[in-house]
């Protein structure tokens, strides 16, 4: 139970900040309308996204936080690829001055 726990409260702060850091870029994006800013903002919100993948999954769609090990695999890389694509967004948009 107490595992539970960690990995729910280490997920509430990955959503807590992501969000933050979502929320700000698209409020500098709303100042400036930069192009740039707007792909901040797409990134923020999918490594955040893909950091809560395998939360949403376990708890919300199978009901159980225990998962094989094709499932977790399968999971795992879903969320590389998300928070891969965001970071590559991110590195996008700062080339974008």
């Amino acid at each position: 139970m107490a595992s539970l726990l960690v990995f729910l409260a280490a997920n509430a702060v990955v959503f807590l900040v992501g969000g933050a850091l979502t929320y700000l870029s698209y409020q500098a994006y709303q100042r400036s309308r930069r192009p740039s800013l707007r792909y901040a903002v797409l990134g923020f919100g999918i490594i955040t996204g893909g950091a809560l993948v395998e939360a949403i999954y376990e708890l919300g769609i199978k009901g159980s936080h225990e998962l094989g090990a094709d499932e977790l695999l399968a999971l795992h890389s879903v969320e590389s690829v998300l928070i891969g694509a965001g970071l590559a967004l991110i590195f996008y948009s700062l080339q974008g001055q």
